[in-house]
């Protein structure tokens, strides 16, 4: 078998498949702060690492060829890797294949362990990522492509074809047709056989020597002093054209290139403190921080100093900017610890969709039992509440082996009941609930993981949330923890009243005890859930809105709040319609209808119903 080593381009600590071939080198590690574990350092033996920073992943290409034996040497990124398979996958404009995330699965899409990449490569002298038409990007030659690029200069491209007209005539024409041509291959990523690969570098090298001594680039930008490695895409371009023409002989292969968007190692959550912990897991993505800093806030308002609160917010796209204002909340808390955990890679593969005003970060709660390993119990609060009492109080309850505590949903059982027959049919025909009037509302939930995880893998639980159910995860919740639920006081998960409606034409056919518990909870709520379509950011005359409202004034988010706010009114305006909640008279005349006639005539569940929604939605119900 060929000795085959393919080098991974690494500045910070990143995930990479587990591989033999593909070996992580850390480049730059001359000028690190740090030496990553586990990776090849470019700073070892005879190297250039300390021209990281101007010739970017060419130091490792040095390191390779002054350090490394092989038969093969490739080189791909951190996030930019060749595919392997035999399978040809839809590309972006650049000719990238977009995957979200460097995982077991992505591995075996596209061929990124061992056998499969030996089958791709060997047999061929030469591998490129597939030559792309630059034409269908805008640009009429690869020359016209690198003066155009935002902060490089032309004339370097100009004194690279001069340096090889002058030390390299053999190459002149291939220089010149390359960079009038309108085809080429990017990022610096080829698997070359060895003598290649040593003629390459020795000719490559001497060339961007030889550009250094002529080029002042003293008063470059930090773009522009990275000069000599986007020079280098060139040179391949060159000397790739120039040896085909040479040596027709020579077997070629093209490989896509796959860019994964997200490739930092994530390891489980340890947990912040070594005692008296109260772990508190919420759920949010980056448009959701301002409600989630107001929850957070309300949280930490009625936190005890007998406590530490190790809180963690799981989410896929929340900005730096906005972590570190979150951040910044619990700064100087020793009780307190905030932290982040992308959640989004661990739903890769599955088949996940969320209904109505949800966001598929609803299933992340499943993902809590695997990423907090440590923690036998965790609780879970969803963002669009507030916390009127100590946490701590709820963490404290003795579960038993029940697999988790949680109130009974008010609202569900007034649709069995009564108030939407559809629902009942829903429970008897899809959720199939041996006693559905045991449903509980899962925006509070205090979660067993310790006996989650003996009742179901994650897979399991990711599995069974595939299922198309009509409120997503809390169906699935409710399904398979039936029988294993501990009910709390349902003032630690008191509904509002949504679009004031909700009280008197759901919540009052619910069961006599059901209905004088939730009224009882009214009185003295723990917590405010604000769960349904409208909330009070939505619009302030929401029930219990002066509550949320209150702590949104003591975050970061408050004016933003308001902005939205005021910007959903904006747009109904300049729409042409009036400013009663943006609805046209006539369509505000037909929807100010009585909800009692509404209801009978086109009850929840009908194909007229959903239809009247949408309208209500377009019209009516302000702009998020």
């Amino acid at each position: 078998m060929s000795d085959i080593k393919i080098l991974i381009s690494c500045h910070k600590q990143a995930e990479h498949p587990k591989s033999e071939i593909l070996l992580p080198i850390q480049v730059g590690a001359a000028r690190a702060k740090a030496r990553f574990a586990g990776m090849l350092q470019d700073d070892e033996g005879e190297n250039i690492s300390q021209k990281n920073p101007s010739y970017c992943e060419l130091t490792a290409q040095y390191w390779a060829w002054k350090n490394l034996d092989a038969d093969y040497y490739g080189f791909c990124h951190y996030r930019r890797y060749f595919n392997f398979s035999d399978k040809t996958y839809p590309e972006d404009p650049w000719g990238n294949v977009l995957c979200p995330y460097l995982d077991d699965r992505a591995a075996e899409l596209y061929g990124l362990e061992d056998g499969t990449i030996r089958r791709a490569v060997e047999g061929y002298d030469i591998l490129t990522t597939t030559r792309k038409d630059l034409r269908k990007m805008g640009f009429s030659s690869v020359a016209d492509q690198y003066r155009k690029a935002p902060r490089l200069h032309a004339r370097d491209l100009d004194t690279l074809l001069a340096i090889i007209d002058e030390k390299y005539p053999a190459y002149s024409q291939a220089a010149h047709d390359h960079c009038q041509g309108h085809v080429t291959s990017f990022c610096n990523m080829y698997i070359l056989k060895k003598e290649l690969f040593f003629d390459y570098c020795a000719w490559m090298f001497d060339i961007l020597a030889e550009f250094e001594r002529r080029t002042d680039m003293s008063h470059y930008s930090r773009e522009a002093l990275r000069t000599p490695g986007h020079l280098s895409e060139r040179l391949f371009g060159i000397y790739y054209l120039h040896l085909t023409r040479r040596r027709p002989e020579l077997k070629v292969r093209e490989l896509q290139c796959v860019l994964f968007g997200h490739t930092d190692p994530q390891p489980p959550l340890a947990p912040a403190f070594s005692q008296r912990e109260v772990p508190v897991v919420f759920a949010a993505n980056n448009n959701f921080v301002p409600m989630a800093a107001t929850c957070i806030r309300s949280l930490l308002d009625h936190a005890s100093p007998q406590w530490n609160y190790d809180l963690v917010l799981l989410e896929s796209d929340i900005t730096p900017e906005n972590k570190q204002i979150l951040l910044g909340m619990a700064a100087g808390l020793p009780n307190v610890s905030l932290r982040f955990f992308n959640a989004a890679r661990l739903l890769s593969g599955y088949k996940l969709k969320a209904n109505a005003h949800i966001t598929v970060e609803t299933f992340f709660r499943f993902l809590i039992q695997e990423i907090l390993p440590g923690c036998g119990k965790v609780l879970y609060l969803d963002c669009d509440l507030v916390v009127l009492e100590d946490v701590a109080q709820l963490y404290q309850l003795d579960l038993g082996d029940c697999l988790l505590a949680a109130a009974r949903d008010p609202d569900f059982l007034g649709q069995i009941n009564g108030a939407n027959p559809a629902t009942l049919e829903y429970c008897r025909t899809e959720l199939k609930m041996r006693d559905p009037y045991n449903y509980f509302q899962a925006g509070v939930l205090l979660l067993n993981t310790g006996e989650m995880r003996k009742a179901h893998t994650l897979d399991e639980w990711l599995t069974f949330a595939s299922h198309p159910y009509k409120y997503s995860d809390q169906d699935v919740l409710n399904l398979y923890c039936e029988g294993w639920v501990k009910y709390l006081d349902m003032a630690w998960n008191l509904l509002s009243d949504c679009d004031h409606y909700r009280v008197e034409n759901v919540i009052t056919y619910a069961p006599e005890a059901v209905y004088g518990e939730y009224l009882a909870a009214r009185q003295a709520p723990k917590i405010i859930h604000y769960a349904g379509f409208l909330k009070p950011w939505h619009r302030p005359d929401e029930d219990f809105a002066t509550v949320f409202w209150q702590y949104a004034r003591r975050t970061p988010y408050y004016e933003q709040l308001i902005f939205r706010m005021d910007e959903g009114n904006a747009w109904h305006v300049a729409h042409g319609l009036d400013g009663q909640r943006g609805a046209r008279p006539a369509l505000r005349r037909l929807l100010g209808l009585p909800r009692r006639i509404v209801d009978h005539f086109l009850p929840k569940g009908t194909v007229g119903r959903e239809r009247l929604k949408k309208v209500y939605h377009l019209f009516v119900k302000p702009k998020p």
